[in-house]
C-alpha cells in the first residue's frame, strides 16, 4: 500500500476519520501493513492483547467455543481494540477465512498517539459505539427468530393436537381409549379413528421420522389425505396408498413413516396393513391368546432392498370375538428405558394385557400407561408415546 492510499484509507475510518493531514501521517507513519493467507489465525482467546488491527482486504471469522459467530469483510474494520483498553485477555480467536490484509497497531505505539491526538478517543468511542449498536441489532434479531420458532412451535402443537380424535369410537361392536403424548411439544406420532361405510370402523396409527414442527406436518398432512382418500375409497390398499403419497410427494424432502391401518368389520372380522409400525396385539379373551399382528411392508417412503419396484399393499384378515382386545401402540412404550438401561419390551405389555383383559378399553390404556410410568423409574421418555386400546363388544 503506497504512502498516499494508506492515509486515504485510515480517513475513511471510524478510528481515525477525525485527524487532521498531519495527525494521520503520523499514524500512518506507525501502522504496519501485514497480509496473512487464508485460515491463518491472527490470535486465539486468552492470548495477550497487544495490537489493534484495521481490515484493508479479505475476510475474517470471530470463533468462540470453537465456533465461527461472526465474519466480517467491511473495509476499514477494527478489531482487537478492546484488549488493549481493559488490559485483559484477547476474548475471542481470530481467524482469517480469505487472504487478507490488514493495518496492524501496536499497544504502545497506539498509546502514545492518543496522548498527542485526543480525537483518537472520541475515534474509539465510536468505534466501540457502532459495535454495541450492531450486537444489539444481532441479538434482537436472535430473540426475534427464537419467538417466531416458539410461535411457529406452537402453532404446530395446536395443529397436532387438533388431529387427534376429540371422542372415543362410539360403535356397536367395539369401544376405544386412545392417548398420544410427544416427548417435546410437539411430536411426530398420530392416531385416528375413521368411520366408514357399512357400519365399519378406521383405526389408524402413524409415527412419522423424527420429532418437531416438520414431522407434526407431515402427520397432519397423513390425516388431510386418509380423510379425503376414504369419501372415495376406504379400502387398506388405497387408503395405504394414499399415505404414500403423502410422504414421498408431497412431504417435499426425504421422511418416513411405520403406520398401521386396520378395519373393522361386523362380521366379525378385521382386516389391517402394516408398513414397518410395531406389531399390532389381538389379545383372545377365551384362549389368553395374545397374537401379534405384525409387518408386512417396509415403513412408507422407504425402499429396502427386499422390496420389488412397484409393490402394492394388500391387506390381511384375522377374527375378533367379542372380549376381545386390540392394542396399537408405538415404540415409544416397548422401547422405554428406565434408569439402568432395559426396555420396557413387548412381553411386559402382553403380560399386563393378560392381567387387564377384563377391564373397559379406558382402565386398560390407564394400566398400560401407569405400569410403563413404574418402569421408566422417573427416567424422561425419549420418544412420542401413543396407545389405542380397542375392545370388542
Amino acid at each position: 500500500m503506497l504512502a498516499e492510499q494508506k492515509l486515504e484509507f485510515l480517513k475513511k475510518t471510524e478510528l481515525f476519520a477525525e485527524l487532521s493531514k498531519a495527525d494521520l501521517k503520523s499514524i500512518s507513519d506507525i501502522v504496519q501493513e501485514v497480509v496473512y493467507p487464508a485460515d491463518h489465525t491472527l490470535f486465539e482467546e486468552g492470548d495477550e492483547g497487544d495490537s489493534l488491527y484495521l481490515l484493508v482486504d479479505g475476510e475474517i471469522s470471530i470463533i468462540k467455543a470453537e465456533t465461527e459467530v461472526l465474519s466480517f469483510n467491511e473495509e476499514g474494520y477494527c478489531f482487537g481494540e478492546v484488549a488493549l483498553i481493559d488490559d485483559k485477555p484477547r476474548s475471542a480467536t481470530i481467524k482469517t477465512t480469505t487472504s487478507t490484509c490488514l493495518l496492524r497497531i501496536t499497544r504502545n505505539d497506539f498509546y502514545q498517539a492518543m496522548a498527542r491526538e485526543p480525537l483518537i478517543g472520541r475515534g474509539m468511542f465510536r468505534v466501540l459505539n457502532n459495535k454495541i449498536r450492531h450486537d444489539l441489532e444481532i441479538q434482537m434479531s436472535a430473540i426475534r427468530k427464537e419467538i417466531a420458532q416458539e410461535e411457529s412451535m406452537r402453532l404446530a402443537a395446536e395443529v397436532q393436537q387438533s388431529i387427534l380424535p376429540n371422542e372415543e369410537v362410539a360403535h356397536p361392536c367395539l369401544t376405544s381409549a386412545g392417548y398420544c403424548q410427544p416427548t417435546n411439544s410437539v411430536g411426530g406420532d398420530y392416531y385416528d379413528y375413521l368411520y366408514l361405510p357399512d357400519n365399519r370402523v378406521g383405526i389408524f396409527i402413524g409415527d412419522v421420522m423424527g420429532h418437531g414442527f416438520h414431522s407434526a406436518m407431515v402427520a397432519a398432512m397423513t390425516k388431510s389425505g386418509i380423510q379425503t382418500q376414504i369419501r372415495f375409497d376406504a379400502s387398506v390398499p388405497e387408503v395405504m396408498m394414499a399415505v404414500k403419497r403423502v410422504t414421498e410427494e408431497d412431504a417435499q424432502t426425504f421422511i418416513y413413516m411405520t403406520c398401521c391401518y386396520v378395519i373393522i368389520h361386523q362380521d366379525n372380522r378385521l382386516e389391517f396393513a402394516n408398513a414397518g409400525h410395531p406389531a399390532m396385539l389381538l389379545f383372545r379373551t377365551h384362549s389368553g391368546a395374545c397374537i401379534e399382528l405384525e409387518s408386512q411392508f417396509s415403513p412408507v417412503g422407504i425402499a429396502l432392498p427386499h422390496d420389488k419396484p412397484g409393490t402394492q399393499y394388500h391387506s390381511t384378515e384375522a377374527r375378533w370375538e367379542p372380549g376381545d382386545l386390540l392394542v396399537l401402540y408405538s415404540d415409544g412404550i416397548t422401547e422405554a428405558f428406565n434408569a439402568d438401561t432395559e426396555m420396557y419390551g413387548i412381553e411386559r405389555l402382553k403380560n399386563l394385557l393378560s392381567q387387564k383383559q377384563h377391564l373397559p378399553a379406558a382402565e386398560i390404556r390407564k394400566e398400560i400407561l401407569s405400569d410403563l410410568e413404574t418402569h421408566q423409574q422417573g427416567e424422561n421418555p425419549h420418544d412420542d408415546i401413543t396407545l389405542v386400546v380397542a375392545k370388542f363388544l
